[in-house]
């Protein structure tokens, strides 16, 4: 016992010695000369960050990124993403009739819309005929968008025919060319799409298709709303205020059940390219309602 009561008081007197008037084995003099140097040595290192973060602020736009184009992380080639997404690891889109099955689906979705129901009188109205004005840019109409996949029939997922939304990634100062009569037969889309494109070669069509013969045969019909595609008059963007990426639904009315299956959904302009290895031009997903 005496010897932790020795430990003890040796420690105590370590903390602080009311003999030599000392704290932690060092006087006032020691503690000051100390607080002094670190007190220089961190207000020089701050200014060296500040002065650095200065010249760093110098270099960028706040208008447009420094790197556009070819040389940006993107490469001017566009992805897509898909909604709903309730796990980032998985691609998978399953759930069955029960309202529990399909409700984080809903709520996927509506993350994503929210903006776009609030922002519904941003913008200004736009056609093929009438492109916005120079730093302005095209609403989305929010009800046209919805008005078969909505938020009250929870995206058709209460009925069995799955709404996927489709949103393709901003690049800066990009803009989808125009399909021609020479380039539309290399587009991969089918005589009937391709139609369709020529008919009207101002927009980036959205072309979903099962990957296998035996996923074709068990999707069915296709729909996608308002289009089956992002107008050109919504590029390029420049940061305008209040843009707004335009998005399509895409429904799988009379899918097969209890079957698994792979869909592959293409973003088509001659100036995109599809490589589903680096996740470019386009999505891929797994649809499977159970029983």
């Amino acid at each position: 016992m005496s010897g932790i009561k020795d430990k003890l008081s040796s420690f105590g007197t370590f903390c602080y010695n009311s003999d030599e008037g000392k704290v932690l084995g060092r006087g006032a003099r020691n503690w000051a000369e100390i607080g002094l140097f670190y007190l220089v040595y961190y207000t020089c290192l701050a200014g060296v960050f500040v002065g650095f973060l200065a010249i760093f602020y110098q270099t960028v736009d706040e208008a447009q990124p420094k790197l556009t184009g070819t040389d940006s992380l993107l490469k001017g080639n566009p992805g897509m993403g898909f909604q709903p997404m309730t796990d980032v690891e998985y691609t998978l889109i399953r759930f069955r009739k029960p309202l529990l099955s399909y409700k984080p689906h809903k709520e996927s979705i509506m993350k994503v819309l929210k903006p776009y129901k609030e922002a519904d009188d941003k913008g200004v109205p736009c056609d093929m005929n009438n492109p916005p004005p120079e730093g302005k840019s095209c609403t989305v109409d929010y009800a046209n968008l919805t008005a078969e996949c909505n938020e009250e029939n929870f995206f058709g997922y209460k009925d069995q025919k799955p709404c996927v939304l489709m949103r393709l990634n901003r690049i800066f100062g990009w803009m989808p060319q125009p399909y021609t009569e020479e380039n539309v037969k290399n587009s991969g889309a089918s005589e009937e799409l391709q139609a369709k494109i020529l008919a009207n070669p101002d927009m980036i069509y959205i072309d979903c298709v099962g990957e296998n013969p035996a996923d074709r045969d068990n999707l069915g019909e296709i729909r996608y709303f308002p289009t089956q595609g992002y107008p050109h008059y919504y590029y390029p963007f420049t940061n305008q205020k209040d843009y707004m990426s335009p998005l399509v639904f895409v429904q799988f009315p009379n899918v097969t059940q209890n079957i698994a299956l792979m869909v592959e959904c293409k973003a088509l302009a001659p100036n995109i390219h599809y490589d589903r290895t680096e996740k470019e031009g386009g999505v891929h997903f797994e649809l499977l309602i159970d029983p």
